[in-house]
């Protein structure tokens, strides 16, 4: 049964259809995720992933993007890495990104 953070998380986010993850990408990591390995390395993170059993891969693993978000990097990457990747360069896009200033005049 869905609970209340469920609800919460989906009305800010959406579904994964409505996010743009389709019936095309939850099948391709679907594929992916049963050819996922002990050992594997991350995409993003580059590091050996840990080997879960599939019902806990499915939710700390995730299907990475390339750059331009046209298709998909090789093999899988851990949830950690992927989502700030993607926080990174959303972040980029909107300006979000500043240089450190100084409190003082040195």
């Amino acid at each position: 049964m869905p609970s209340l953070r469920d609800y919460q998380r989906w009305a800010r986010k959406g579904t994964t259809t409505q996010r743009g993850y389709h019936h095309q990408h939850q099948r391709e990591r679907e594929r992916r995720l049963l050819r996922y390995r002990p050992g594997d390395v991350c995409a993003h993170g580059g590091e050996q992933m840990w080997w879960w059993p599939l019902t806990v891969a499915r939710q700390y693993l995730d299907l990475p993007h390339t750059d331009d978000r046209t298709g998909y990097l090789p093999g899988l990457a851990c949830r950690a890495h992927n989502r700030a990747d993607g926080a990174r360069r959303g972040n980029r896009q909107r300006g979000m990104v500043r240089a450190w200033q100084s409190s003082r005049a040195w």
